[in-house]
C-alpha cells in the first residue's frame, strides 16, 4: 500500500513539473490572454483533461507558474538559511533574482503579470495567494531579526516593499537599456555585491548621517 502511494505521488510530481514547465513557455510566448489550456497541455504531452484536475483554471495555473518562478526560490533561501547573519542571506536572495533577471525571465514575467493586472478576477488570485501572503512572510522574518537585534528598526512593511522596488525597478530599466545597459557586463556577484551594500550601508560614509 505503501509503495502504491509512493508511486502516485512521484506522477503527481512528474506531471505538476510537465504542466508548469509548458505552460511557463507558453505564457511567455503568447501572453496570458492568448495562451490556452489545450497548448500548454499538448506541450506538456498530457491531455487537457489532465491540466485541469491539477490546475482548475489558467489562471490557478498562471499564478502556480510565477509562484515557481519568483516567490518559492526566495523564501526557500530565507528558510534554509534562517541561522545565517541577515547581510549574508540578503545577499544571497538578491544574487538570486539577478541570475532571474540576467535570463531574462524577469522582464517576461512582469510583462505577464502587466496583464494580468487587467483581468479583475485573475488579479485577486495573484494578490490574495500569492503577493500578500509572500509579503506578510517577508515581514515577518524581517521582525525576528529586529528582535534580535541584527538589524536597526524600521518600518518592515516599508523595507520589504524598498528591497522588491528595487529589483523591479532593475528589471524595468535593463528591459528599457536593451544590449547597451551596464547590468550586461557585470557579473551576478557583482551585481549584488552592489545591491547588499546599498541596502545594508545606503551612499554615505560611515558618520555622515550623524554629523548633521
Amino acid at each position: 500500500m505503501a509503495e502504491r502511494e509512493l508511486r502516485k505521488q512521484k506522477i503527481s510530481i512528474k506531471r505538476h513539473e510537465q504542466i508548469l514547465n509548458a505552460a511557463t513557455e507558453i505564457f511567455v510566448q503568447k501572453g496570458y490572454t492568448d495562451a490556452t489550456i489545450p497548448e500548454i497541455a499538448k506541450l506538456s504531452g498530457l491531455a487537457t483533461g489532465t491540466i485541469y484536475i491539477y490546475y482548475p483554471s489558467k489562471r490557478e495555473l498562471f499564478t502556480a507558474v510565477i509562484e515557481r518562478l519568483v516567490v518559492t526560490p526566495t523564501l526557500s533561501i530565507f528558510t534554509n538559511k534562517a541561522g545565517n547573519d541577515f547581510a549574508s542571506t540578503l545577499k544571497e536572495v538578491i544574487r538570486d533574482r539577478v541570475g532571474l533577471l540576467q535570463k531574462n525571465t524577469m522582464p517576461q514575467l512582469l510583462a505577464l503579470i502587466g496583464e494580468i493586472r487587467r483581468d479583475e478576477q485573475a488579479h485577486t488570485i495573484f494578490a490574495e495567494k500569492l503577493v500578500n501572503p509572500f509579503l506578510a512572510k517577508m515581514e515577518k522574518m524581517y521582525c525576528n531579526r529586529l528582535e534580535s537585534g541584527e538589524i536597526r528598526r524600521m518600518q518592515p512593511e516599508l523595507i520589504v516593499r524598498i528591497i522588491g522596488s528595487i529589483m523591479i525597478g532593475m528589471t524595468i530599466l535593463e528591459n528599457i537599456e536593451g544590449e547597451s545597459s551596464p547590468l550586461n557586463h557585470l557579473s551576478q556577484e557583482q551585481i549584488a555585491d552592489e545591491i547588499c551594500n546599498l541596502i545594508l550601508y545606503g551612499l554615505m560614509k560611515s558618520g555622515s548621517r550623524d554629523a548633521k
